[in-house]
C-alpha cells in the first residue's frame, strides 16, 4: 500500500521545504502561523509523522544540533521524493473533491431526533460559536501576522465560516417558525443572492 500524506504530513513538509528544522521549532512555526485552524497539530502527532516521513524517505535527518543546555535535536530536511509527493498531494487535494463526512453534518441528519426548543438552543449554540470564530479570524486577518500562504487558507476558512453562520441562522429560523419553505437552502437558484 502507498503511504497517503496526512494534512499535516503536508504541512511538515512545506515547513521542511522552506528549510531545515527540528520537531520542536516545526511545532513553533506551526503554531506562530495559526495552523490550528488548518491542521490538527499535538507534539506527539506530529513526532509520530516526522518518523513516518522519515521511513518513507519524504524527510531525512540532515543533522543534530544543541542550543544550550538543551538536549541534542535532530534537524531534518526535505527529500527530492518529499518535494515531490508535496506537490502531488497538494495538487490532488485542491483538484479533487472528496467527501470528509464531517461529525456536524451526521448530527444535522438526526437533528429530528430533538425536541424543537433543543434543537433550536444548540443551532443557536454553534452559531455563536462560529461567529466567535469569524471574529478571532478577521482579527488575524487584520493583523496581518500570518504570511501569504496562511492569508490565503484563513481567507477561505473565514469565508466558509461566514456562510455556515448565514445558513445556520436561517435554519434555525426555520425550526423556530416551523416554515422550512423559508429556509435559504430552499430558494430556488435564481433567488439566492450572493
Amino acid at each position: 500500500m502507498t503511504y497517503r500524506l496526512t494534512s499535516l504530513g503536508v504541512a511538515v513538509l512545506a515547513l521542511l521545504r522552506d528549510r531545515p528544522m527540528h520537531g520542536y521549532e516545526m511545532f513553533q512555526v506551526l503554531a506562530d502561523r495559526q495552523a490550528q485552524r488548518i491542521v490538527k497539530v499535538r507534539p506527539g502527532s506530529l513526532y509520530h509523522v516526522v518518523d513516518r516521513l522519515a521511513e518513507e524517505k519524504l524527510i531525512r535527518r540532515a543533522a543534530t544540533g544543541r542550543q544550550g543546555n538543551r538536549p541534542e535535536r535532530a534537524i531534518y530536511e526535505i527529500t527530492d521524493a518529499g518535494v515531490e509527493a508535496l506537490i502531488d498531494r497538494v495538487r490532488d487535494v485542491v483538484a479533487t473533491p472528496i467527501d470528509e463526512f464531517p461529525q456536524f453534518v451526521t448530527a444535522l441528519a438526526e437533528l429530528h431526533h430533538l425536541d424543537v426548543e433543543t434543537a433550536v438552543d444548540a443551532v443557536t449554540s454553534r452559531v455563536a460559536a462560529l461567529e466567535a470564530d469569524v471574529a478571532e479570524m478577521m482579527a488575524l486577518r487584520d493583523a496581518s501576522t500570518a504570511e501569504a500562504p496562511t492569508l490565503v487558507a484563513l481567507e477561505y476558512l473565514l469565508a466558509t465560516t461566514q456562510a455556515q453562520v448565514t445558513w445556520l441562522r436561517g435554519f434555525a429560523q426555520s425550526l423556530r417558525t416551523g416554515d422550512r419553505s423559508a429556509h435559504p437552502s430552499r430558494l430556488d437558484a435564481g433567488e439566492a443572492q450572493i
